[in-house]
């Protein structure tokens, strides 16, 4: 292999490795809307997973009717990091919750919840700091 095409191919294939590790998010700010909002439910469903953790809050709306609202939270792996507990938040528990309002219909960004033993549940996340501190 002549020197030059041997040096393409070892600088294409150093590239390709180090885009591997690369990983791209999005800012909360393209999802949600400043607008806090607060509704109480059932969580009939919870998922711990990357890249949002997200539970479905079941609220009944003025009309009696059952809606549906799916709440994000930041990553399992930023929870972690800080000391989130995931126990505190269960299926079939009733909540009190308030969160920044989607662009979408029925989404959340979580804020807190207020369990029915009376304990708050909050992430620390700078976003939500910066936005309470307004």
């Amino acid at each position: 292999m002549k020197p030059v095409r041997m040096y393409r191919v070892t600088l294409f294939a150093a590239l390709l490795a180090c885009a591997a590790p690369v990983q791209a998010h999005h800012s909360v700010a393209l999802n949600f809307t400043d607008e806090e909002i607060t509704l109480r439910g059932t969580i009939t469903s919870l998922r711990w997973v990357n890249p949002h953790c997200t539970f479905v809050l079941q609220v009944e709306n003025d009309a009696g009717e059952t809606e549906e609202w799916l709440v994000e939270l930041l990553a399992r792996i930023a929870l972690e990091r800080q000391g989130f507990d995931f126990d505190s938040l269960q299926e079939g528990m009733v909540i009190e919750m308030t969160g920044r309002l989607g662009y979408r219909e029925y989404t959340l960004r979580f804020v807190e919840a207020v369990r029915p033993d009376g304990g708050i549940v909050r992430e620390r996340s700078p976003i939500q700091e910066r936005f309470r501190s307004q």
